[in-house]
């Protein structure tokens, strides 16, 4: 499998994982979830931005978002990178995109690099909502990549 591929496949898992977990926080009243939520889909959203040079100089990773703010911004940010993995293919992944980072410093990373770090990212953080969820006496969401593979023709 190529690396494109590869990606493709972790991109339709991290996207699986979000519904769930939306799904999810629409049936429960954890505020500290839904923030870390909206944590992630923004980071996506500006890691996407990132790829094309965005200065992100000052920017707000934390601003809270209702859980319809949250959806809705899943499913433009999963159409962009839906619309930018389908496009492409290895060599993409080996350009580079130079931006600012909120304290305005300038970095260049490959694609490769930010696309993977976008999806560490996300599972770090929904690990963080389902760990809240527990402490909460909430049930989460089984959002295990195992699971995405036995439930979907990818495994």
């Amino acid at each position: 499998m190529e690396t494109i591929e590869h990606l493709r496949l972790l991109f339709d898992y991290d996207d699986w994982a979000n519904r769930r977990t939306i799904a999810t926080l629409r049936e429960t009243t954890s505020d500290r979830s839904l923030q870390i939520l909206a944590h992630v889909l923004i980071t996506k959203q500006e890691y996407f931005d990132r790829l094309a040079g965005r200065d992100s100089t000052g920017f707000d990773f934390w601003p809270p978002l209702a859980i319809d703010d949250c959806e809705q911004l899943f499913r433009s940010t999963q159409e962009q990178y839906s619309r930018l993995l389908d496009g492409a293919n290895d060599d993409l992944l080996d350009h580079t995109a130079s931006y600012k980072t909120s304290e305005g410093i300038l970095y260049e990373n490959s694609y490769r690099e930010l696309l993977t770090h976008v999806l560490f990212h996300s599972s770090i953080h929904r690990g963080n909502i389902v760990l809240k969820m527990r402490e909460e006496g909430l049930k989460p969401p089984m959002i295990d990549y195992i699971v995405y593979l036995r439930e979907t023709d990818n495994g």
